[in-house]
């Protein structure tokens, strides 16, 4: 906290006086996630887990059979694998095998940086590698990363996306308003995003991208979320063709990953949930 309230002192004269310094010190910022460790619920989950590499550096870990039916997950910003810990044993039950990765930048997979792009090519990555990926899961960025993968290539045959934003733009608006940019900055943050990353910002918008997807989904939004308002899911799941829309109150961001009927109600989905019927 003390480093965004020196970013927001730093950006309201540096943003008037160097815009462009103030831009590229945001984003330097923005995309420099913290590592924290696991919490104590985590524990048996970390223990039980098999480290597994791919062939670009990511990192994940993996419970079950090798042979079965992969369900693949992507923990938010900041985030870790083991956060997914209470659906792993439904799903293993259910005769499926668990890898959740190590998002760039964090935990083992390689980098110091990292962005919602970078979310994005882990999946596209990984699933090249998963013959028998049935299924994706994403939490908060990795719930977007796995919006904007579908428009890509990505191609499970069911989603589950839990408190995940509809558009890196409301996003990148939100902090900008936090780190207190002020316009001219404000402008070239966005330019500087673009370049950085290679994707304008406008271009991932899944309420617009999600409209010819025929992957079922089940979108999770808890109305107390702070982080990722509640209306991203809401307006996620309107633009989706067939997707389900499970709302939540008081789990707020986190406790959507611990809570038992959220749980039951993804792993259930993602085992049992019926292919959409194409239009011709």
């Amino acid at each position: 906290m003390n480093l965004l309230n020196s970013l927001r002192r730093f950006n309201a004269v540096t943003g008037r006086l160097a815009p462009g310094i103030s831009a590229r010190v945001s984003r330097r910022v923005l995309m420099r996630p913290r590592a924290h460790a696991p919490k104590a619920w985590e524990a048996d989950a970390l223990a039980r887990a098999e480290r597994v590499g791919f062939r670009f550096g990511l990192s994940a870990l993996r419970w079950g059979e090798r042979d079965a039916p992969v369900v693949l997950m992507l923990h938010g910003w900041e985030g870790r694998p083991t956060q997914f810990a209470h659906f792993i044993d439904p799903l293993l039950q259910a005769g499926r095998q668990v890898v959740a990765l190590d998002a760039p930048g964090h935990g083992e997979s390689p980098g110091n940086e990292s962005n919602a792009i970078l979310f994005t090519h882990a999946l596209l990555e990984a699933a090249v590698e998963i013959p028998n990926l049935e299924a994706v899961v994403g939490h908060s960025m990795g719930a977007g990363a796995i919006g904007y993968a579908l428009s890509l290539g990505l191609s499970p045959q069911r989603a589950v996306l839990l408190g995940g934003p509809s558009s890196l733009r409301s996003v990148l608006e939100q902090y900008a308003d936090g780190v207190n940019l002020q316009p001219r900055a404000r402008t070239r943050f966005f330019d500087v995003i673009a370049r950085h990353t290679g994707v304008h910002p406008d271009e991932v918008d899944i309420r617009h991208l999600s409209r010819d997807y025929q992957v079922p989904a089940l979108i999770v939004h808890d109305r107390n979320d702070v982080l990722v308002p509640f209306e991203h899911g809401e307006r996620m799941a309107a633009a989706w063709p067939g997707a389900e829309f499970l709302a939540t109150e008081g789990l707020g961001h986190w406790r959507i990953l611990t809570d038992p009927r959220v749980v039951g109600r993804a792993s259930d989905f993602l085992v049992n949930a019926e292919p959409l019927r194409r239009v011709a």
